[in-house]
């Protein structure tokens, strides 16, 4: 008779678990689909382009058509709204409804991460999406209320989801202060070369900055003269040409970020020698075209050893300059961003109205971008008066670097040293000389507060959103005061933006001098791209001589 197996207790790896099947087939934890069911689940399959794109115009005609009686209520209601209890009550009720919601539970999931994860930077310890297991759709959301509460009061000013704000000369020395801009354009241009037996082109790009002043002396605002560089320097032009072995070296996706990157580089380096120094005739407050945060601000681009992390790490390395010039000379840098892609405001906007307002009113299809809600929800000639002396705002939100580099989802944020250690190591094992003090740094003190302004009667042109960083000893409140004051005395210009294969402009409503440095930049690098092709004509014809 054989010996029985002894029974060994010792913990493996390798030890087989118990199963339990109730648990498994357990309907409240999974979902049992046959063969069709899981083919009709591919989201991609039965992706279709056409509705989709109908879905996205009914949503917004129809928000449009309602402007004067549903969204008019939801702002009334709006300025008596907590916009902590607000945004609490949304991330519950979402979790209940991607409960009972199967089929609309991954489109509710995602939109909570939207706005929880990509806009709050809330972490899984606050907010945890889990998505189906195999074979199931049931998603399960926890939620630490208590955590949130907090986040929520940290990263929330305004007493109400909408507040009405003023402007006040008194905050800008009595209506005499400088209020600068700056703004960033690339140029697509090539030089024509002759050979023996055919002529060919050779392709670059040019990013070049340029910037706008508006002096207000003793209430009265006029345009002083424009900044720019006319003359780059070899090392300047480092970062403002892309030559054609970008391309060669280059995949097509990070030449691509390489090229978007330079821009920032371009813009950086003016904002920091023009704008952010300690000059006397320095502005107070930097109105800048575009957002303040980098367009790449992963550390895995960072660290990568080609043209697109080198772009990448001057970026970094000249944004915390400019940050720190803010800090160091009490300036307001503020980004003023147009093609506005998060969704922290809408979401919420349109959970409220089909909770409260209209019970047909969809939430979880399409969601419009902050940019195009919160023009319809703050575009009124009720809340505009005397010349923006007073304006409905939103509620303040405040967003990091780590939530734009997304960290919160792959770090502890109250210990980042662990996480970085790992890069670092890698950094040596690769041989590379790399430096990512520079964004550690910015991990630390880069924290912006963005809001939306109604300074506009209707919502025929769309709001931008203001994101600024400010580490002098005003509260919020009061930097967003500074903000309107400043925007009242530049008055508005309508900025044309083609987006996403549009043929017609979108149009912005955005303060003149944000407006006027977007113009310069364009006419002064139109000159600087000429003088390029001059300077490359010439060398390439001193060239032809020596080996004639």
């Amino acid at each position: 008779m054989p010996r029985k197996k002894k029974i060994n207790d010792t913990h493996s790896p390798y030890r087989q678990l118990e199963m339990n099947f109730d648990d498994i087939f357990n309907p409240e934890n999974s979902e049992i689909l046959d063969r069709d069911q899981v083919n009709s689940y591919d989201t991609f399959k039965n992706h279709d382009p056409l509705a989709e794109t109908l879905e996205y115009m009914t949503k917004l005609v129809k928000a449009q058509d309602q402007w004067e009686t549903t969204i008019k209520r939801a702002r009334e209601d709006l300025l008596q709204k907590d916009p902590r209890e607000l945004y609490l009550e949304f991330f519950k009720d979402l979790q209940e409804q991607i409960r009972e919601n199967a089929e609309q539970s991954e489109r509710l999931a995602k939109l909570l991460k939207q706005v929880a994860i990509r806009g709050f930077g809330m972490t899984k310890e606050q907010v945890n999406i889990n998505p189906p297991a195999k074979g199931s759709r049931k998603w399960r959301i926890e939620l630490n209320e208590d955590l949130i509460k907090e986040h929520l009061a940290s990263h929330i000013v305004g007493k109400y989801f909408l507040n009405f704000i003023e402007s006040d000369d008194s905050l800008w020395n009595n209506g005499n202060f400088l209020i600068g801009s700056s703004d960033v354009s690339q140029h697509r241009s090539s030089v024509p070369y002759p050979a023996r037996f055919f002529n060919r082109t050779v392709p670059f790009l040019l990013n070049n900055a340029a910037g706008a002043i508006v002096r207000v002396n003793n209430g009265k605002a006029i345009f002083d003269q424009g900044r720019f560089n006319p003359e780059p320097n070899q090392e300047l032009l480092k970062w403002m040409l892309i030559d054609p072995s970008y391309q060669d070296e280059l995949e097509p996706e990070d030449f691509h970020r390489c090229t978007a990157s330079a821009m920032d580089v371009g813009q950086y380096i003016f904002d920091h020698e023009y704008l952010l120094n300690a000059g006397r005739d320095c502005p107070d407050i930097i109105l800048r075209d575009g957002s303040l945060f980098p367009q790449d601000a992963y550390l895995d681009n960072f660290i990568i050893n080609n043209e697109r992390g080198k772009f990448t790490q001057k970026a970094i390395q000249e944004l915390l300059k400019c940050l720190n010039s803010a800090r160091d000379f009490n300036r307001i840098y503020c980004g003023v961003s147009k093609n506005v892609r998060l969704k922290v405001y809408s979401a919420v906007l349109d959970w409220y109205i089909a909770k409260n307002i209209d019970e047909n009113w969809e939430i979880g299809n399409y969601t419009l971008t902050d940019g195009q809600a919160m023009t319809l929800l703050l575009a009124s000639p009720d809340c505009f008066e005397n010349g923006l002396k007073k304006a409905i705002s939103t509620c303040l939100i405040r967003r990091s670097f780590t939530t734009r580099a997304t960290l919160n989802e792959k770090a502890n944020l109250k210990n980042l040293e662990p996480f970085f250690d790992r890069y670092i190591k890698r950094i040596k094992e690769e041989g590379s000389r790399i430096d990512i003090a520079p964004y550690q740094q910015l991990c630390k003190i880069f924290h912006t507060y963005m809001f939306f302004i109604g300074h506009s009667k209707t919502p025929s042109k769309l709001l931008p959103r203001y994101e600024f960083f400010s580490e002098n000893n005003d509260s919020i409140e009061t930097i967003s005061a500074k903000i309107l004051t400043a925007i009242k005395y530049c008055s508005f210009e309508v900025d044309e933006d083609h987006s996403f294969m549009s043929d017609e402009a979108i149009t912005y409503l955005i303060p003149s001098v944000t407006q006027q440095s977007h113009i310069y930049s364009k006419d002064v690098g139109k000159w600087l791209t000429q003088n390029v092709k001059q300077q490359l004509l010439s060398k390439y014809q001193s060239f032809i001589k020596t080996i004639v």
